[in-house]
């Protein structure tokens, strides 16, 4: 199920303008957009990934480039 921000902040647990600095940042993709130019997500793959960031930054105090290359070691490993 495709959502929107919104949605997805609410589903993880955090406000959408941390959502939207994600996905300027290119650390959580959408998978399309509305005609209006809304962001959508791949609902709980995309609330699963959001929360790992945010623990990531919070939690771990990692920074937006060690998000990535955190993200992208978990990704060649099949995560």
């Amino acid at each position: 199920m495709l959502i929107k921000t919104g949605q997805l902040a609410k589903g993880a647990g955090i406000l959408p303008s941390k959502v939207r600095f994600y996905v300027r940042e290119g650390i959580l993709i959408p998978v399309d957009q509305t005609p209006g130019g809304y962001c959508l997500f791949d609902g709980a793959a995309a609330i699963e990934r959001l929360r790992e960031i945010d623990e990531l930054q919070s939690k771990e105090r990692l920074t937006i480039q060690e998000i990535k290359q955190r993200l992208g070691e978990a990704e060649v490993d099949g995560h």
